[in-house]
């Protein structure tokens, strides 16, 4: 009797369990986590492989420079608590912040900013490696203290967003495995510390409680990959996501009119351009005839962008002109009426036919006086509808001055591809975000920077010559002069078309949390991480959203089927033991009956 009861108590407790352990984690212990939705995820989460602004987004969370910027886009102390510079603008003393911790627990030195430094300039990698141009020497007479060298004046030494990196981690990778190290799992000083990243689907960081410049209020901050933009913001309508970084032109009216939504349309420090492939390299796989600026000039007034963006972009954004965006305005150089090139397809045709290209066998492209048609590729990125639609329009725009395009949709990981294999390609649509300091923008067109920043290929000895020249002048009026004739030198050579300066499509909810911080105008991809430090729930909520579909972070359905799942279980195990009693039974009662 007793070895019954305790086997039926003990059916009861592995019921409990069970099911206790087969509840929807959620339902148990929610956290004030914030999920936010993008179409594109980082190219690498290593500072020595990343180019995408979607790295960039996540180093500024993970890691810190020594100087960053406040919400006016001034320099403000970071790693560096405050600093020095000599009368002769050649030696910057920087003092370091102290008792700040690496993520793993370990201290964070002056050590640190040397060996990252170092190592960019030696390995030549990446984003952040032109930063660092015109550093000669660095010095760490103690764990607090960084001197910095220079041969001339560095006009951007309080610019410079170059993510610091723990020496202790890094210094075991080889230069030459800098290339291909993934650094799976980041460690820096950052608000946020990095959980997880599952490719294609998700990044997970999570709350630095012993974060030394401000602490987030949210514990957990979740990027949410989305195949395309209208999925993400149905993501968005319903609760299943917190925010939408990029949203398409299309969705700005009718988000707006959700009472829970806020949306974003501001004019972004970024651009998109039509890249023409310029390399004058025998290696070059591009169509030659683009090396005439004559035909680049003549696309330049056969293209209507004001129709471009009222039709593809919805109205959002405006025409572009310069390298410089103007809201960059200081920097900004707009062409004179004599230097502008409007939308004039007369003026196209007219350019290309004082050139020598002409319609000889009457099938509507024009060709060299060598008999060569100006029939070129035209790549388009699938991922972003806008610039598929404008990349037709342009097709049809060229078309009608005698340029004919083969037009083709890649991914953009394909599109990279052809960019850095020989410049394996004609055209393309794509698009950059500048910093607040010209020079990085500048360098995407130097010659030094082919098979690296610059993806048309652009090679100008004068402009090489100015570029140098205008990062080491520290008066902003003088430089000013220079940046604007560098400036003018491109847009006469058109080795990129500037079809618009960009809308930034951005929506967040305001009905879980508050606190959303706009720098510049945008909530993401700003100057600084001030947006997520901020932002909290809202009161009387406790910030939790569902989980997006396809995170490890545990759906309703997820949990639910967890919980299914845990009864069967449990239900098979006290008929099992049941069984197992009923069998005992019988069992006894056979030999009593035998005895």
């Amino acid at each position: 009797m007793k070895s019954k009861l305790a086997l039926f108590m003990m059916c009861i407790l592995i019921l409990s369990t069970i099911t206790l352990y087969s509840m929807p984690k959620g339902k148990a212990a929610e956290t004030d986590t914030i999920k936010i939705g993008w179409t594109s995820e980082p190219d690498s989460i290593s500072p020595f492989i990343a180019y995408s602004i979607s790295s960039t987004e996540i180093f500024k969370l993970v890691y810190d420079p020594l100087v960053g910027f406040n919400d006016d886009v001034e320099p403000v102390g970071r790693l560096a608590k405050d600093w020095k510079v000599s009368n002769d603008n050649l030696t910057w003393t920087f003092k370091l912040e102290e008792n700040v911790k690496w993520h793993d627990g370990e201290p964070f030195t002056s050590k640190d900013v040397k060996f990252t430094y170092e190592t960019l300039q030696e390995s030549g990698l990446g984003l952040y490696a032109e930063y660092l141009k015109g550093i000669e020497s660095i010095e760490t007479p103690d764990e607090h203290t960084v001197v910095i060298k220079t041969k001339e004046p560095k006009a951007n030494m309080l610019q410079m967003t170059t993510p610091i990196l723990p020496e202790h981690i890094w210094k075991d990778v080889s230069l030459e495995d800098l290339e291909t190290w993934p650094n799976d799992k980041p460690i820096g000083t950052g608000a946020f510390k990095f959980e997880e990243w599952k490719k294609d689907e998700f990044i997970k960081l999570s709350k630095n409680d012993d974060y030394f410049y401000k602490k987030p209020h949210i514990e957990e901050l979740i990027f949410v990959l989305y195949a395309n933009n209208d999925t993400m913001v149905q993501s968005l309508k319903k609760a299943e996501i917190d925010g939408s970084i990029n949203i398409n032109a299309n969705q700005v009216k009718p988000l707006s009119a959700e009472e829970t939504i806020d949306v974003v349309t501001a004019t972004t420090h970024g651009f998109t351009e039509l890249a023409i492939n310029t390399w004058s390299d025998s290696k070059s796989k591009g169509n030659p005839l683009l090396k005439d600026k004559k035909i680049r000039q003549a696309m330049s007034y056969a293209i209507d962008k004001q129709k471009l963006i009222d039709v593809a972009y919805s109205g959002q954004g405006t025409p572009g002109t310069t390298l410089i965006p103007p809201s960059l305005d200081f920097w900004h150089y707009e062409p004179s009426n004599d230097e502008l090139r409007k939308f004039d397809p007369s003026k196209a045709e007219k350019l290309l036919k004082d050139a020598g290209y002409k319609d000889s066998d009457g099938d509507g492209i024009r060709e060299s006086s060598e008999g060569e048609k100006l029939n070129f590729r035209l790549f388009l990125r699938a991922d972003t509808s806008e610039e598929v639609r404008a990349g037709q329009m342009i097709g049809s725009m060229l078309e009608k001055v005698g340029i004919g395009t083969e037009i083709e949709t890649v991914d953009d990981g394909l599109l990279s591809d052809k960019i850095y294999d020989n410049a394996n390609f004609d055209m393309f649509i794509w698009g950059w975000g500048t910093d607040a300091d010209p020079t990085t923008i500048l360098n995407v067109m130097a010659g030094s920077q082919i098979g690296n920043l610059s993806d048309s290929y652009y090679s100008n000895s004068k402009y090489d010559e100015l570029l140098e020249k205008q990062s080491t002048i520290l008066d902003r009026d003088e430089r000013q002069k220079i940046v604007h004739e560098m400036q003018q030198i491109l847009y006469n050579e058109a080795p990129y078309i500037i079809l618009t300066y960009d809308n930034a499509l951005q929506a967040v909810r305001t009905d879980k949390w508050e606190g959303w911080t706009k720098v510049r105008g945008t909530y993401f991809y700003s100057f600084n991480h001030h947006n997520y430090l901020n932002v909290k729930p809202a009161d009387g909520n406790n910030g939790s959203t569902e989980a997006a579909a396809d995170t490890s972070t545990g759906s309703d359905s997820a949990s639910n089927n967890g919980a299914m799942i845990g009864a069967v279980v449990g239900g098979i195990i006290i008929l099992a033991l049941v069984a197992f009693l009923f069998a005992k039974r019988k069992k006894a009662t056979t030999i009593e009956e035998d005895m």
